[in-house]
């Protein structure tokens, strides 16, 4: 996975340095499906003491300008995430997590035929309440 990071960093004329690879490090990890530039920062810097948040915002930029993530925003803050596939987020309301759900394709195509556009990407973020913030608020209305 790291060399597909690499690979594609170069394809779009990024070049490969110790605080880029940190920031890679981190994705492969894989703790996080979803994270901020603040969570990158906060584990990278331990490593590259000398990296600022500026520069986890630049190298992040440039991961998702080289296709190798994708970032969507929920209340003015910005999440990144590593699954770069068609696909919507859940947003629960109530305690913020965040799940990946599938989301059929072809609907998109019609929607592109029916108003005569050609999409080139989206974002699809659904916001609700989880499971388990569902079952609280129910408990308390009763």
């Amino acid at each position: 996975m790291k060399e597909t990071y690499v690979e594609n960093l170069r394809k779009s004329n990024f070049k490969i340095t110790p605080q880029r690879l940190e920031v890679i490090n981190f994705l492969e990890k894989g703790n996080y499906n979803h994270f901020t530039a603040e969570d990158v920062y906060s584990s990278v810097k331990e490593s590259e003491p000398t990296i600022t948040l500026a520069t986890v915002y630049n190298i992040l930029r440039a991961l998702k300008e080289s296709g190798n993530i994708n970032s969507f925003e929920v209340n003015g803050k910005t999440w990144f995430e590593t699954n770069v596939q068609f696909h919507g987020n859940l947003v629960c309301d109530s305690c913020g997590k965040i799940i990946d759900v599938e989301v059929d394709p072809g609907r998109f195509a019609d929607l592109s035929s029916e108003a005569s556009y050609k999409i080139t990407g989206a974002n699809l973020v659904m916001r609700g309440l989880c499971p388990e913030c569902n079952s609280a608020e129910q408990i308390e209305n009763h």
